[in-house]
């Protein structure tokens, strides 16, 4: 082949990637801008950009990125076209434009530089995300409404096993709190201290298995009522298993009662078996528990429910929950709601 057939052959190559290129421009279904690399002028929009815009190509052609009406924020756009001219690239994942007819949309923005014939271009690719942005809007109104629904289902639970002891009137309220604030003083994830809130809520719900003459009964229990008291723990999972909470709820109301070195009940778990949500509502329970007058016994000082978590730290409490729990109480001033008869006094039995 003659230099002139390769010359011919080249230019025939290029020219039938050149219109493979406009072909794949002109029916994109994603909206295209080429501009200038230097001064930031349109080159040429594609169709389906006109389209989402209003714009006419015309209107666009020549115009800098900045100048036509669609950039809502026109100085983070120059700032934007100072970081690609430096970079090469920027992103962002959702931008508003505002058409001509003035409707704002959401776009994702992604802009590149690259070389054409020796020359530096910026193509920017903008998709439009208003649908996707509105059906993600109604998903969350849903998820909030399925939440809010499983709360206040949460909390009729709650005050139906309430009503049948009234010496734990607000107790499960009170340790949704307390674990509630230990579980942000541990920084955990907002979306998990609601799962440790709700299972607050109802980690005593197991109660309504015990007859009322047992839970108010102010005298020492016999062993066979204390082994009935203790089967709150499983009666309660039994019944919460079967709600699909997007939380682990049954499992942390199964393990409240469990310690780390195994003493604890029901199943006697030890260290890492027990986890985090139950471990926090460990150290919540026993500090109103003790806090909180019984039937059988006088309330205790926050002073005793803290030397009774220090002397079990480790051994039968996390240390990192009990840390958090003592700390907030002492240096960050909180307080338990509601709390009635803080006297001392020393216990008949040991059923808390």
């Amino acid at each position: 082949m003659t230099d002139s057939e390769k010359t011919v052959a080249e230019h025939a190559a290029q020219n039938a990637s050149e219109l493979r290129y406009r072909r794949l421009f002109e029916t994109a279904q994603d909206g295209i801008l080429i501009l200038d690399f230097k001064t930031g002028t349109i080159q040429d929009a594609n169709p389906f950009l006109t389209t989402i815009l209003g714009y006419t190509r015309d209107e666009l052609i020549g115009k800098r990125l900045w100048e036509i009406g669609a950039i809502v924020d026109k100085k983070a756009s120059l700032e934007a076209f100072t970081v690609l001219q430096d970079k090469g690239y920027i992103r962002y994942e959702d931008l508003p434009l505002m058409t001509k007819k003035g409707v704002i949309i959401n776009v994702e923005f992604v802009s590149n530089a690259y070389g054409v014939n020796g020359d530096r271009v910026i193509q920017c690719n903008i998709r439009d995300i208003t649908e996707r942005k509105n059906v993600d809007k109604q998903l969350m109104e849903y998820q909030h409404l399925v939440t809010l629904g499983m709360s206040e289902i949460v909390d009729v639970l709650s005050t139906m096993i309430e009503e049948r002891d009234p010496y734990t009137a607000g107790h499960q309220a009170r340790v949704a709190h307390l674990s509630v604030a230990i579980a942000t003083e541990l920084q955990l994830m907002p979306h998990n201290i609601e799962g440790i809130r709700l299972a607050g809520l109802v980690h005593d719900i197991g109660k309504f298995s015990i007859p009322a003459q047992v839970l108010m009964k102010p005298t020492k229990l016999t062993s066979f009522e204390v082994a009935m008291l203790r089967n709150h723990v499983q009666a309660g999972y039994d019944v919460l298993k079967h709600i699909h909470f997007p939380w682990p709820v049954a499992q942390a109301v199964l393990q409240h009662h469990e310690r780390l070195d195994g003493s604890g009940y029901p199943n006697g778990l030890k260290g890492d078996s027990i986890s985090d949500d139950g471990r926090i509502l460990a150290v919540a329970d026993t500090v109103d528990a003790m806090v909180g007058a019984r039937p059988y016994r006088n309330a205790f000082t926050l002073e005793v429910a803290f030397d009774t978590l220090q002397a079990g730290c480790g051994t039968l409490y996390d240390a990192r929950v009990v840390a958090a729990c003592i700390k907030i109480f002492e240096q960050d001033h909180y307080a338990l709601p509601e709390l009635r008869n803080f006297d001392r006094g020393p216990p008949i039995s040991n059923h808390l």
